[in-house]
């Protein structure tokens, strides 16, 4: 058996270590899912404080018409928002890198919040540029 080699299985690949999530993801994710919570619950106080209008609209059918049109359209705008800020949360949780620039879009807008809302965003966008937190938005 000297010039024959012995037939030994190859190495098994290496797997890949699941990505551990970033504490303050899960807590920015969180965040943003009470944001489209806020925003639901915003639909419908709009609904509830229209209805509640001391407005005798009786000689103005059309104005009552206009109201009834913007009050819809407040709704459907908050609802989108909403789905829209549980869609980045979602994506937060999953790691997926559009929802980190989602994230950061939100931040940079929170800026002109002053100065709560913009000592907020600071944070946020210093986190959301940490090399680990960069690393596990990557694939």
């Amino acid at each position: 058996m000297m010039g024959s080699e012995a037939n030994y299985p190859p190495p098994p690949m290496p797997v890949a270590a699941p990505r551990e999530r970033p504490f303050g993801v899960t807590i920015l994710a969180i965040l943003y899912a009470i944001e489209g919570l806020y925003c639901l619950l915003a639909a419908f106080v709009v609904k509830w404080a229209m209805d509640l209008l001391p407005i005798d609209l009786a000689g103005l059918p059309m104005v009552g018409n206009m109201l009834d049109t913007v009050e819809l359209c407040l709704m459907i705008v908050l609802i989108i928002i909403a789905i829209f800020y549980f869609l980045v949360a979602m994506g937060m949780l999953k790691g997926q890198n559009w929802a980190r620039r989602v994230g950061i879009i939100f931040a940079i807008i929170g800026l002109i919040n002053v100065p709560i809302g913009t000592i907020i965003s600071i944070i946020i966008l210093i986190y959301l540029f940490k090399a680990d937190v960069k690393a596990y938005f990557t694939k």
